[in-house]
Parts: structure tokens; sequence; C-alpha cells
């Protein structure tokens, strides 16, 4: 981040009695010659101070002896997060600041303002990840194998921007899910069509997930997009599953009154050619190609009952029990994880916060 730091404090050697001048304002370079508190930021992995065009740090000497200090400066912090909720979590982000080598015998760090006005914020700053609810200062001591220093902390209550999640990962991924549903209606004949789409969106799925772990930190432990990822692999995973179910539990079982091949029942099918000749349904199975598609052009309602017929025979319940409870099953158990998962995390994400 970019702030300004901003400094003072007194220095009895550099008092001045001077009419009409007040204050004086000095160059950068005359740093050097005076003495400075050393700040610098313990939790800070590099800071850097902007040159163009020239080095964007002034000083400034009241009469009194009091020093005026302000730097731009662009810092690299640390900030451990805890990413189970994520990407509902919400961050808090310190900026920890101390002397670098002077104690508190030597200097003593407080907030000009108070705690609640001393860190300003420009009006319509923005983050591309994060919006900042609120920002918490803090003075206190701290002791380590040098001493007792004196420290200022400055914590920046962020809240992670939900909606490049959803559009880039929920929403693609619970669209494969209820795409994995499409098999349901499919029938269970069409082993490659079911087998194919159920692949598919297992693959789908993990790519997806993988895409999305690649910008995320190698932590031990399951976030929440893990979580939820993980849900739609096991639906798309259980919707392959369920077919194989199906395929093993139901059986073909022929309608009550059915005959064999050799006493089927004799259907009466009219000629369109033969002027109201009939035949029977054993001597439409010998006719040619061609007569067999003229009747289905011309749309001879008996002949395509018979048809019908046959394939019901011959297919017997064309509509599996476990396809149809799982028509509703599926989209209902889904429904309600969702409900779970959001108000579950959520909540967990206000809890860390308070």
């Amino acid at each position: 981040m970019q702030c300004y730091l901003r400094q003072r404090w007194y220095d009895n050697r550099l008092r001045f009695n001077l009419e009409n001048i007040t204050e004086v304002t000095l160059s950068n370079s005359f740093l050097k010659y005076i003495w400075k508190p050393n700040t610098y930021f313990i939790n800070g992995r590099r800071s850097q101070q902007p040159n163009i065009t020239v080095p964007n740090v002034f000083v400034r000497i009241r009469q009194d002896g009091r020093i005026y200090m302000s730097r731009r400066l662009t810092i690299h912090a640390v900030c451990p997060m805890k990413m189970m909720e994520y990407p509902m979590d919400r961050p808090v982000c310190p900026l920890i600041i101390s002397s670098y080598g002077y104690t508190v015998n030597d200097i003593l760090y407080i907030w000009k303002n108070g705690q609640d006005k001393s860190v300003e914020m420009y009006e319509g700053v923005t983050m591309s990840q994060f919006n900042i609810r609120g920002i918490q200062t803090k003075n206190l001591t701290k002791i380590d194998h040098n001493g007792e220093h004196s420290v200022l902390e400055v914590y920046f209550h962020l809240k992670r921007h939900v909606g490049f999640f959803v559009l880039q990962t929920y929403l693609p991924c619970t669209l494969i899910v209820c795409l994995s549903w499409v098999s349901f209606w499919i029938n269970r004949d069409a082993a490659p069509a079911r087998v194919l789409l159920g692949v598919t969106t297992i693959l789908s799925t993990a790519s997806t997930g993988m895409m999305v772990r690649d910008g995320l930190p190698r932590v031990p432990y399951a976030t929440a997009l893990d979580v939820y990822l993980n849900v739609c692999i096991v639906y798309n995973l259980a919707a392959m599953i369920e077919y194989a179910a199906v395929n093993y539990f139901t059986k073909i079982i022929p309608k009550e009154g059915s005959t064999s091949d050799s006493e089927e029942e004799q259907i009466p099918v009219t000629d369109p050619k033969s002027n109201g000749i009939i035949s029977t349904e054993s001597n439409v199975r010998h006719y040619s190609c061609y007569n067999l598609f003229l009747r289905c052009l011309v749309g001879n309602y008996q002949f395509r009952n018979q048809n019908v017929a046959r394939a019901d025979l011959e297919n017997g319940n064309s509509v599996s029990k476990i396809d149809m409870t799982s028509r509703y099953f599926f989209p209902a158990s889904f429904i309600f994880f969702h409900a779970f998962y959001w108000s579950w995390y959520w909540d967990s994400g206000n809890f860390q916060t308070s």
C-alpha cells in the first residue's frame, strides 16, 4: 500500500529565535544532519520511498525545536490470514510501527490525534479484492531481548469481494452439477450418452477447481471454496453411481399378457397400396424397407400402434424408478446444501470479525 508517514518530535538543540520566521522548511539533504527516530515497520517485507521526480520527503523545523517530517512510502506488509472461510473471509491486516534500536527510554510513540482520528483514508480509495470496513489503532509497548519498545499498531478490517468468485467459480460449478442431472431423463439404454455426460461434468468441475487453487497459498486445510468444489464433484460422481445402480437393479419386466414370438398377437395392418387388404403383424416384419418407410411416411395408424406395442414389449419399463426418484432427490438435496453452506460460512465470517 501507499501511505504518508508523518512524524513530529522535539529536539531542543534545533531551537532558533529569528524575527518574523516561525518555521524553516529544509530539503531532503538536511536529514542526514539531524537526529531521527529510525521508524520502521516490524511486519513490513519491503518498503520503499518514491523518488519521482525528487525524493518524496520534506522536513520543517519550528522555533521551539519541534520537527515535522513527512514521507511518502510504498509498503509491502505481511498480513496473516485464516483461509478456512475463503472467499467469505474477513481478514484483519495489521501494520506495526516501532523504532529500530531505540527503547522507551529514548523515544515514546503516541498518536497525535488520538487512536480514532490519527489514520485517515482518502475518499474514493478502492481495492480490487477487498472493501475496507474499518480501521483500529493501538498504542502499546513490547518487550524483546533488546529491551522495552514503544509500538504503534494499525488494524485494517477488510471484507473480500465475493462477486468475482460467484461469477468465476460458484455459478459455473452449479450449472455443471445441474447439467449432470440431465442424465436422469436420458434412456437407461443409452449408456454412451450417460457415461460421457457424467465423465464430462466431473472433469469440468475438477479443472475449474484446479484453476481456482492456482492463485491460493498452499494451506494445510480445506477452505470454504474447496468444500464447495468437492461437494460438486461428489454430486457429479453420485450421478454416475446412480446410473450404475440403474443398470444393476433394474430388470426388463415383460408386460402382463405378453406372449412369445411364436404366439404373439396378430395385429392387422392396412397396406396403403392394397386398397383395404389386411395383413398381419407377422407379415409386416417381412416387408421390405421401402414398404416400411412408405407406411411411416403415410402415417398408418394401426402400423404406428403396432410399432409402439413392439417397442414396449422389447424395452419393458423404459423409465427406472431410481431415475424418477433421483430427478427430485438430487435437486432438493443440492438446494438444501446451498442454504446450509451460505448460512454457515457467512455467519462464520461475521463471528471471526467480531
